[in-house]
């Protein structure tokens, strides 16, 4: 079925395809940010962002003598001159308020064995805590909870937080970085965690 001009469709192949409507002069439609986006695009574009392979991190921070995080596959690099990194988090969680507070949060780049991690930070309905439960950590010489062993960690303070959606994009400069190359990473591909390159 064809989907030119907007709407959803499949190809011969089964490919799904989803196109974002177009006016009477061919161009698209540009859609206020209070239009609700359709469900069956919602379901679409998770299939298509899931086909991103990306590393696995764990984003913590350190407010009020409580340590709380999360897992996070939205994260990259921004600038080396100043050294700047970015973590999308979600508006609705905890842990973006908690971050506000301190002006400091790390970030453990997990490796390939610490699966268990990564599940941990990511089950919701947790709670801050004063140091780590269940997930082996460590706290860096400037007060801030780390993953212990991970493939790599940064230690960063808040620079800019810019609201986009529902998520809220932190940019944050690097005053720590530590890696251990002798290990290997955790990725996420198709809603699952992988151990292996290749």
């Amino acid at each position: 079925m064809s989907a030119r001009g907007g709407g959803a469709g499949s190809d011969r192949r089964g490919v799904r395809r989803h196109h974002c409507p177009r006016g009477a002069d061919g161009r698209a439609s540009v859609v206020s940010v209070t239009t609700p986006t359709p469900p069956d695009f919602v379901r679409d574009l998770k299939d298509a962002l899931s086909a991103w392979a990306s590393g696995v991190c764990v984003v913590t921070t350190n407010a009020d003598g409580l340590l709380y995080g999360i897992t996070v596959s939205s994260f990259s690099s921004v600038s080396l001159e100043p050294p700047l990194v970015l973590v999308c988090l979600n508006k609705s969680n905890r842990l973006p308020g908690m971050i506000d507070a301190a002006s400091r949060f790390a970030v453990s780049l997990l490796a390939s064995d610490q699966e268990a991690a990564a599940r941990y930070f990511a089950r919701p309905g947790r709670l801050p805590t004063p140091d780590f439960v269940e997930v082996d950590g460590e706290w860096t010489g400037l007060g801030v909870p780390v993953v212990k062993d991970a493939l790599a960690h940064l230690v960063c303070d808040v620079h800019h937080a810019v609201e986009a959606g529902d998520h809220l994009v932190v940019i944050g400069r690097v005053i720590e970085a530590v890696s251990r190359p002798d290990k290997m990473p955790l990725l996420y591909f198709r809603r699952g965690y992988r151990h292996e390159v290749g």
